[in-house]
């Protein structure tokens, strides 16, 4: 049964947005609008974020029929959230996609193939290539080099080249391909007068075939570029500088195009984005500390792809939320997720990432820009939940996020001094005081450092400091409310 009441104006506002998804407090709610703001936790090791806000949110989806996608790091995620499942009632939505290959997702040949708005537009493709460059460059440690822009575009420019001509000659794309196609291109002007070559050669059977079908004049016109290019300016590279680029290019490919990537990316397609607008619920059963940087290009693949599905659905069709529940996501970051958080609420998309502190976030995001990608997406996830923490960076990033008030601190000096040359052991006293006002942290760092975090000593209680701008909690009658989630049912006592 479909658990939204029907309270629109119109029809893209076809459920309640002041729907409660967790009871804070006496007075408090958090709503599905908060939701969609996006939510922000963070905790140390063991600190209860998991099993404490975590599991009230995930509760909170699934009970409210959300559809989602949810990627693992840790081996034991998969069974943690078919057990939710099993509490909300919605076992039978859960699609899970790992090793055993019996789901798969073709996300290459799926974008070229999709229907609607900016299907099969080349540039597309190129941006979730480049996103998964973008993680392998920063597992490799590349960077720091004073051309490294000048690569990261030619690099660019090499993708949308080769997706534009296999969908111009084939009408699809897939990691084979791309692969056969970048070995096969030119190397010189002499390679290119050769029969030998010609016959031979996957990419001059892709241009001949591009050439010979029926095209409309914008395709035409891509073509020439495509031709301009393949035969004109990638053999005049210089030979070190194609290398690099070609190689930069088949090192992001080659894991894509073998044993388990292969298989479940660069087949058919069984599951996609498109199935949490009726209420799937998609896990990424491929953990990064199991399956190391292939775990991690299968979550990124499938966060990006899920990111443009629900950004470009038609919420008059489809209206039903979603979400994205991401645990330790520094993981799974790329320069993308900032730029998704700005609009994710237009999209009815409530994220949820957890992370231990906002360092994990900076080496995540890594490079000259992590400092203003952390800011940004940080910024645009307005419910901020703050669990037991040693890590002083991250508790006076927090003490600041919630700010600071004017605080009055009295202050006393007594001293003493001989009351005559006479009687020098007969000392007098004098005493001052006064009062000073500052503006001091409302919430002081050390906060952070004494909040339980569960477990059998602690009566199953974990302890947090919920933070939203913007609004004033009826309870403290400030932006922040002290929570205590019960790691046994998910609820706040």
């Amino acid at each position: 049964m479909w658990p939204f009441r029907r309270k629109a104006r119109n029809a893209g506002e076809s459920f309640d947005m002041s729907k409660s998804l967790l009871k804070l407090g006496p007075s408090s709610h958090w709503l599905m609008s908060h939701a969609f703001n996006g939510t922000f936790i963070s905790g140390e090791t063991g600190g209860g974020k998991s099993s404490g806000s975590g599991f009230a949110s995930a509760m909170a989806f699934l009970k409210a029929g959300f559809g989602g996608l949810i990627l693992c790091v840790k081996p034991d995620e998969r069974k943690t959230f078919e057990r939710y499942a099993a509490l909300a009632g919605r076992t039978n939505d859960l699609v899970i996609f790992d090793a055993s290959g019996l789901q798969r997702y073709s996300f290459l040949d799926a974008e070229a193939q999709r229907k609607g708005g900016g299907a099969g537009i080349a540039e597309v493709i190129v941006q979730l290539l480049c996103t998964i460059l973008e993680v392998a460059e920063k597992n490799g440690g590349q960077g720091g080099r004073e051309d490294e822009g000048y690569f990261r575009r030619a690099v660019r420019q090499l993708i949308r080249n080769l997706v534009s001509l296999l969908l111009l000659a084939k009408g699809r794309v897939t990691v084979p391909d791309l692969y056969k196609l970048v070995i096969a291109a030119p190397t010189s002007f002499e390679q290119l007068k050769s029969e030998e070559w010609k016959k031979n050669s996957f990419c001059f059977q892709c241009l001949a075939a591009a050439d010979g079908r029926e095209k409309t004049a914008r395709e035409q016109r891509s073509l020439e570029l495509i031709a301009d290019y393949l035969m004109l300016e990638f053999p005049a590279l210089s030979d070190k500088t194609r290398s690099v680029v070609v190689s930069t290019f088949t090192s992001m490919v080659d894991v894509l195009n073998r044993d388990l990537l292969y298989d479940l990316f660069s087949t058919d397609t069984t599951v996609q984005p498109e199935d949490c607008f009726d209420g799937k619920i998609i896990i990424v059963d491929l953990p990064v500390k199991e399956f190391a940087e292939v775990g991690q290009f299968a979550g990124v693949l499938w966060k990006f792809a899920w990111q443009r599905a629900m950004e470009r659905r038609d919420l008059t069709v489809h209206p039903r939320p979603v979400f994205l529940f991401v645990d330790e996501f520094q993981h799974f970051l790329t320069s993308q997720d900032a730029l998704f958080q700005t609009t994710a609420r237009s999209s009815r998309v409530a994220t949820v990432y957890l992370t231990q502190n906002i360092s994990n976030l900076l080496a995540g995001f890594g490079g000259d820009n992590a400092k203003a990608l952390t800011d940004s997406l940080l910024g645009n996830l307005t419910t901020k939940i703050f669990h037991l923490n040693s890590d002083p960076v991250s508790n006076e990033w927090a003490a600041s996020i919630i700010g600071r008030t004017r605080q009055f601190f009295m202050n006393m000096n007594t001293s003493f001094q001989s009351a005559s040359q006479l009687f020098p052991s007969y000392e007098e006293a004098n005493t001052s005081s006064g009062m000073s006002e500052q503006m001091e942290f409302e919430i002081q760092p050390r906060y952070f450092t004494q909040l339980r975090s569960g477990g059998k000593e602690n009566r199953y209680r974990v302890d947090a400091l919920l933070y939203q701008g913007g609004r004033m909690f009826r309870e403290t009658g400030k932006s922040w409310l002290p929570v205590t989630f019960d790691q046994r049912t998910g609820r706040i006592m």
